[in-house]
């Protein structure tokens, strides 16, 4: 993805005629471009947004801007009166509701968990007579949590 000027693009590439295609998107009008390179590429979308922003202002036009912060979903009758009630029992608007729920789950992308098994001893382990399921020589004071969730075992 390209970003220039607070615009941003998708690209794909044409196997057929062996170019780069990009297209602007979140904006109602359409810009598209194609190079042959990533840097003709770069330049004919910063060149895109600059003829668009020139036009736009020659005609008098407020250029468009992607992502205006509103959006329609549609859901099930079911699920937006739980959400409604959810939103009305927290004394909060259905719309603050659901930007609450969006911010929470970006939150839990960013969370990698960290388990670490430390063992005791040096004791050797034996993986053909699953003396691996023994965890407890393993495992030191418990799990270490933290942002991120490595797994060590020794073999």
């Amino acid at each position: 993805m390209m970003g220039y000027k607070g615009y941003h693009a998708t690209i794909d590439y044409d196997a057929e005629d062996k170019i780069f295609v990009g297209k602007v998107f979140g904006i109602t009008d359409s810009l598209n471009f194609h190079g042959t390179t990533v840097d003709e590429l770069e330049e004919m979308f910063h060149q895109s947004i600059e003829n668009y922003l020139d036009i736009c202002s020659q005609c008098g036009k407020e250029p468009d801007k992607e992502f205006k912060g509103s959006f329609n979903v549609r859901v099930s009758p079911e699920l937006h009166k739980k959400i409604a009630i959810m939103a009305a029992e927290q004394k909060i608007t259905l719309n603050q509701y659901v930007a609450q729920a969006l911010e929470k789950s970006f939150e839990n992308l960013a969370v990698k968990e960290t388990i670490i098994y430390m063992p005791q001893s040096n004791r050797t382990v034996s993986w053909e007579n699953d003396d691996f399921m023994d965890l407890g020589a393993y495992i030191d004071s418990g799990t270490f949590n933290r942002k991120e969730k490595n797994f060590y075992v020794e073999h």
